[in-house]
């Protein structure tokens, strides 16, 4: 769990987390949200602790940190315990599962519900509410994925986090921030095992090709971004700069340089070869767990390489970037703050609701509140859930809806299937057709855009503004093929419409 501040045993404090996310940000972070997500999280924490969840304890009995705000778990069931308890509490009569929801229905400029279609069977459903909370993840996909090919799919953030939060709220009319900001992970390089363990636990270094250590030889560098470059822990996206400034340089790969950290801990047992041994193994056993408890395909690249991390370093690259609220990102809806603690103008009534009245985000949806991961993004559901109550208490009036306009999103939603059906025999292989484009060709189009004009891997994540205007020229005939889209079953509608959203959200970060 990447945050927990462990307020109730002295030994951090709720400021002290605000001051790290502002430095790992560069400043952009609002301090409102964060605090107020920081002062809840360890309640959430305890909770999750108190309806099953594993945590490390010490001998004392305390909680095992891996970091500073880190604490270690046994994670294999992380989502399953949490969703069980949302389960309890909402009752499976109130819970509706396998609908995509595409489009927010409004009031005027009040949010009265959404609508979406079921994955499974012919229906369409008509959600009429008070108020909405918007908690529909990040965006994967936007841009080209390293792993392409049969490794299609592998990415390090949920591949079915497809931009739906960025969709509905902007769709809504809900002002958003830090559209420009993307998160580009430093992970083991095309399984996207994560590098924290390593870095926090093991102490290991990551160096490039030729053994030399990018954040010694270019720590001159960091100077150029003071005040930022100059804290500790120095900003994650800086870190991720000095490293691409040597792949830039030809000193690539980079590796993380495992062997080295393995054996730096088993030193202190050098003198008893017994003790040395067993050393040897429980460290190799905890790399391995490490993967096999979170990245079960970072342990299965390490078997099909021949790769022992006791042996020798395994390489790290940056990821595709991604668009998230909850992790380093900051991509989001513009959210009022909490009453007691934000600035008059950050504060218009209710937490974590939108521009948009009724209309609430958390998690991935709500953005310049940075590093909550898991835990505060759940922290900030429960604020935003609660806030989302009183609105619906203090304007308890059921919102009209356009039956009209619904009738005209339901044609809009399945028009991709009459689209395939129309035009499927007019070629040998439906899935090239002149009439349509299927969501796979889209996606692709889309993130070749995305990748080569808008800061990708295969662009060394750099861009300008006449790349940029490109790519805006190019996006507007992505909304003409996108009339086109064509899907032979319900799953593939789900493809279209996936895309669709990622579009905008691709749209959203160009502009």
């Amino acid at each position: 769990i990447n945050q927990y501040i462990g307020v109730g045993k002295g030994q951090n404090t709720v400021e002290q987390y605000v001051e790290y996310v502002k430095n790992d940000l560069m400043g952009v972070a609002r301090d409102d949200l964060v605090y107020n997500i920081a002062r809840h999280v360890d309640g959430t924490v305890h909770l999750f602790e108190k309806w099953g969840l594993p945590i490390w304890k010490t001998d004392d009995g305390e909680y095992v940190n891996e970091g500073r705000w880190q604490i270690m778990i046994n994670g294999e069931s992380y989502k399953v315990i949490v969703a069980e308890a949302a389960k309890n509490a909402l009752g499976m009569d109130n819970i509706y599962e396998r609908v995509f929801v595409i489009e927010p229905l409004l009031d005027g400029d009040r949010i009265a519900g959404a609508v979406g279609f079921s994955v499974r069977e012919n229906k369409f459903y008509v959600f009429k509410a008070k108020a909405v909370l918007a908690a529909m993840g990040g965006a994967v996909g936007v841009f080209k994925p390293r792993s392409t090919g049969e490794g299609l799919g592998r990415s390090w953030y949920p591949p079915f986090s497809t931009g739906s939060s960025a969709y509905f709220t902007i769709r809504a009319g809900a002002e958003m921030t830090c559209q420009e900001i993307r998160f580009i992970p430093v992970r083991f390089k095309d399984a996207y095992g994560p590098v924290g363990a390593w870095f926090l636990l093991f102490k290991s270094r990551a160096t490039n090709a030729f053994g030399g250590e990018y954040m010694v030889e270019r720590r001159d560098e960091l100077q150029n971004w003071a005040p930022y470059g100059l804290v500790k822990p120095i900003p994650a996206n800086l870190r991720n700069y000095l490293g691409m400034l040597d792949v830039s340089e030809g000193k690539g790969p980079i590796y993380m340089r495992t062997e080295e950290a393995i054996a730096k801990l088993a030193d202190a047992y050098k003198d008893d070869p017994k003790a040395f041994k067993k050393k040897m193994k429980e460290l190799e056993a905890e790399a391995w767990e490490d993967f096999l408890d979170m990245t079960i395909s970072q342990a299965l690249l390490w078997a099909a390489t021949n790769t022992a991390p006791e042996e020798k370093s395994s390489e790290i690259a940056a990821a595709e970037p991604y668009f998230i609220g909850s992790h380093s990102g900051g991509s989001g809806a513009w959210v009022s703050g909490p009453e007691d603690i934000a600035p008059p103008e950050y504060f218009w009534g209710y937490a974590n609701m939108t521009t948009v009245k009724g209309l609430f985000a958390a998690g991935d949806a709500s953005g310049a509140s940075s590093h909550k991961f898991s835990s505060g993004s759940q922290s900030e559901g429960r604020i935003a859930a609660k806030a989302a109550i009183k609105f619906i208490v203090e304007n308890n009036t059921q919102p009209n809806v356009d039956m009209a306009k619904v009738e005209e999103l339901k044609a809009l939603t399945y028009k991709p299937l009459e689209t395939y059906e129309a035009n499927k025999d007019f070629t040998t292989d439906p899935e090239v057709n002149p009439a349509y484009i299927k969501p796979k060709m889209f996606m692709f189009r889309l993130q070749k855009l995305m990748d080569e004009y808008v800061g990708g891997v295969s662009a060394n994540f750099t861009t300008n503004k006449p790349m940029l205007d490109r790519a805006l020229e190019l996006l507007e005939f992505m909304k003409e093929d996108a009339e086109k889209l064509a899907a032979a079953d319900l799953h593939e509608l789900m493809r279209c419409w996936e895309n669709i959203h990622r579009m905008w959200q691709a749209e959203a970060q160009v502009r």
